[in-house]
């Protein structure tokens, strides 16, 4: 059986390739969980959240693009002056304002508050208890809640769906022409293949017919060399 350099060297090629691809289809992979299970973890875990700043009520602190860092807080220890992100009763909105009053009614905990570029604080106090965790700003971090602002607009919905459908398009060819493309790649390597034996046979009959001219050559010199001594 004959060794072929070449092809060892192209399947070494292609095996290091495989590997190189497989790190970085797996390192990406990586990232991409790390990215979406940090939020969730640092929350459950640490009680540390992201608030994306979507409105300019909390001008000239925050700018909507921005994003609050947020740590849950018990009611008891919040005091005038924090920024907080509370619920709206009765629906899934949540906004984040400075506290401006907080004293308590009822054994619970009144809380006013106010944005910072608002004329009047809500009319209707949020009502906690004094263990009720609530997410307390410790920072605010700027551009971060851009991405954020951008998919809750319209355009952003519609480039998001416009998205998902290019990407379920691009993995249904991907998936209907796959064993094509194997197909395809597996042929060219057998037609190069052939081709290089080919190359290999005729190089081999070259170099056989280039042995017989010398060996031939040199017998006719030889006897040429004999007679000429006879003489």
């Amino acid at each position: 059986m004959r060794f072929d350099p070449y092809f060892h060297l192209m399947k070494t090629k292609i095996s290091r390739k495989g590997i190189k691809s497989t790190i970085v289809r797996l390192f990406s992979s990586v990232i991409v969980i790390v990215l979406i299970a940090a939020p969730s973890i640092l929350h459950s875990q640490f009680g540390v959240g992201i608030s994306p700043v979507l409105s300019g009520s909390m001008r000239p602190f925050s700018q909507p693009g921005d994003a609050f860092l947020t740590v849950n807080t018990p009611a008891s220890e919040l005091k005038v002056g924090d920024i907080v992100t509370l619920h709206v009763a009765g629906t899934e909105d949540f906004y984040a304002h400075r506290i401006a009053e907080i004293r308590y009614q009822s054994g619970l905990l009144r809380i006013v508050t106010k944005g910072d570029a608002n004329q009047f604080a809500e009319e209707d106090p949020y009502m906690a208890s004094p263990t009720e965790v609530v997410p307390r700003t410790i920072s605010n971090v700027k551009y971060v809640g851009r991405a954020l602002v951008y998919v809750t607009s319209i355009q952003g919905r519609q480039a998001g769906l416009a998205l998902i459908v290019f990407a379920n398009v691009i993995g249904l060819l991907y998936f209907l022409f796959r064993k094509k493309i194997k197909l395809v790649i597996s042929t060219a390597e057998i037609v190069y293949k052939e081709l290089f034996a080919e190359s290999n046979a005729v190089a081999d009959m070259e170099r056989r017919k280039a042995q017989v001219y010398r060996d031939l050559y040199q017998n006719a010199h030889g006897e040429l060399q004999l007679a000429n001594k006879e003489k």
